[in-house]
């Protein structure tokens, strides 16, 4: 199988390319990114450059399969263009529907979206719930709208999954959300606390690869078995732990967003403050998905271990 992945620069596409450079049923990765990747693997090709590229489209119609995870997640990353909303949504709606428009009758396509897709729920949720994201939450509306392309897409008879993992951590992980678990500190909410899930980035490789090489089409959940509150994970990884208002954390994130460009979307701690619970029976029932990290500690011990020698990935980036 030829298989391209957009995006792979990234944090999880660390974990996915040598996964699959490892598959002996992959005889061909092709990688994308804007950002240079290096790598030496006799199966490896290297592309750089925009995903709305048109360059990119020859390269997407001669493999047997996609793996589409180009998307702006940050837009402070966008450099000197770091306030430009417009060119965010571009590169994650156009950069979707241009890998779409791009693939060869009968390829099929892996899409990487996410559960902030529902917004917030008090139960465990399924792939049926109606897609509502918090409102105001820049990537979690692209994230719909991604979706959309591609489920239009699927109506016209593309073979396509969108798996819609909770929040990912691990070595690799987005260095905000590392960062926010370092700091010894919890939003201090009312009781009960909101429960959350996680998913480790390991979890999400193995579930990519068995949706390469599976029929199952449409949306998948993946998260841990168990969940905790943000309470609890910061006081299973800190000796102490200080609660703070919720209200000044997220006026001092919306502040640092919007009046210098640093930091994440707001909408990311704001969502701290609400629960989040998937069922992610469909991915374990379709694709025989087990994660090595069912729960929450185990994902948070291993996101903080310290890499064991030898373990060392194919590819970098600068």
């Amino acid at each position: 199988m030829r298989v391209l992945i957009t995006g792979a620069a990234g944090c999880l596409g660390q974990v996915l390319v040598p996964m699959l450079l490892d598959d002996p049923r992959i005889t061909e990765l092709v990688v994308h990114d804007w950002r240079a990747i290096v790598g030496d693997h006799p199966k490896l090709k290297t592309l750089r450059g925009d995903i709305r590229d048109p360059a990119l489209a020859h390269a997407i119609k001669n493999a047997h399969a996609v793996v589409h995870m180009a998307f702006v997640v940050i837009e402070s990353d966008l450099g000197r263009e770091r306030g430009n909303r417009v060119l965010a949504r571009a590169i994650n709606i156009d950069g979707t529907r241009a890998v779409v428009d791009a693939l060869a009758p009968g390829a099929r396509l892996i899409q990487l979206s996410s559960a902030s897709v529902y917004g917030t729920s008090h139960e465990a949720i399924t792939e049926s719930a109606e897609l509502k994201p918090l409102p105001g939450f820049r990537y979690a509306e692209d994230k719909v709208l991604a979706e959309e392309v591609v489920i239009a897409a699927e109506r016209e008879g593309l073979s396509a999954v969108r798996l819609r993992p909770h929040i990912i951590l691990g070595p690799r992980a987005q260095p905000f959300l590392r960062t926010v678990l370092r700091l010894p500190f919890y939003p201090r909410l009312p009781p009960p606390a909101p429960p959350l899930q996680v998913v480790h980035e390991q979890d999400v490789a193995t579930a990519i690869r068995a949706a390469l090489f599976s029929p199952v089409t449409g949306a998948i959940n993946l998260a841990c078995e168990d969940s905790l509150s943000f309470e609890a994970m910061q006081r299973s990884l800190h000796r102490f732990v200080l609660g703070v208002n919720p209200g000044l954390a997220q006026a001092a994130a919306r502040a640092a967003f919007h009046l210098f460009g640093i930091g994440p979307d707001p909408a990311w701690s704001a969502g701290l403050d609400r629960p989040l619970i998937l069922d992610s029976g469909r991915a374990r029932q379709a694709l025989s998905w087990r994660p090595r990290f069912p729960r929450v500690a185990d994902v948070l011990a291993a996101t903080f271990r310290r890499p064991t020698p030898g373990d060392t990935s194919a590819m970098t980036r600068p």
